[in-house]
């Protein structure tokens, strides 16, 4: 019988990819990101269709997928050459977008993930010039040293942090963007955020599933956060902005659809704001 438990936060990265490949088999697909299934397997698959609150789970990650997909478009548009994605899971853009072929693009996970992936994708041919390092980022001294490597060897990269702040301590991820900010040749910065606020608290059942990965990092702005450590806001996507874009509402039901327009709009507008994906610029 296959586990449905998440044992840590590498496993979160299975059910992330379960959703992109969800999505990929919908007539009205946003996406489609066939190596998705191929990466996710079985095991993968069941945690997705035993997490709770599963269309509005979806819905996150689909809508997700296609606004950073539009940031990481704007930054290689702004003279970017180089991406870092640090804790790129089972992430596949590198074979999914249309990329510039001299574009290098680096994936840092933990050795498992980065063993795991070679081993699945063997076969297929990115559309960039890619290569992963198995490393885990919580050795700041090992990272710094990495980061530093990859920096004296590009004039402009993007690094990507997606999925990966909410799963870092307030301290930690003060300290990564304090690491990235330190070289130079690191331009932007793409992460995806959620304010914590009272108008969205994290559910007690999501909560649960996440016990062996909880959600860490917790600040009421964490676009001022960010920008604290000199990280300035280029673009700004709201989650709710996209959806309506994209023609994908968020997934409520009656009675909750009767229920949302008494809620005032103040409290309406303030939950537009939760979730969003920022390209943040070094200043």
């Amino acid at each position: 019988m296959t586990e449905t438990h998440i044992a840590d936060v590498s496993d979160t990265a299975l059910w992330v990819a379960a959703f992109r490949a969800l999505e990929s088999e919908r007539p009205d697909a946003l996406f489609h990101d066939p190596l998705a299934a191929v990466l996710t397997g079985e095991r993968g698959r069941v945690i997705a269709r035993d997490m709770p609150y599963p269309k509005i789970l979806a819905w996150m990650m689909a809508v997700r997928t296609v606004a950073i997909d539009r940031l990481i478009f704007e930054a290689i548009g702004a003279g970017v050459d180089t991406v870092i994605n640090i804790g790129a899971g089972l992430d596949t853009r590198p074979y999914r977008l249309d990329l510039p072929k001299d574009l290098q693009w680096i994936e840092i996970d933990f050795p498992h993930m980065v063993d795991m992936k070679n081993i699945k994708l063997s076969q297929e041919v990115p559309r960039c010039r890619l290569s992963r390092i198995g490393l885990d980022v919580s050795n700041r001294l090992a990272a710094q040293r990495l980061y530093g490597e990859i920096g004296s060897q590009t004039r402009s990269a993007l690094v990507i942090t997606e999925g990966v702040i909410p799963y870092l301590s307030n301290e930690h991820a003060g300290q990564l963007a304090e690491d990235l900010r330190k070289i130079p040749s690191f331009r932007f910065w793409i992460q995806d955020y959620r304010r914590s606020n009272k108008v969205m608290r994290q559910p007690k059942k999501l909560k649960k599933k996440l016990k062996n990965a909880p959600f860490q990092f917790h600040h009421p702005d964490p676009l001022g956060f960010f920008s604290g450590f000199g990280w300035k806001v280029r673009t700004d996507i709201k989650a709710m902005d996209e959806a309506e874009r994209l023609g994908r509402p968020f997934p409520i039901a009656f009675p909750w659809t009767i229920l949302m327009r008494l809620i005032p709009k103040t409290r309406r507008d303030a939950a537009r704001q939760v979730l969003g994906y920022v390209l943040f610029e070094a200043v």
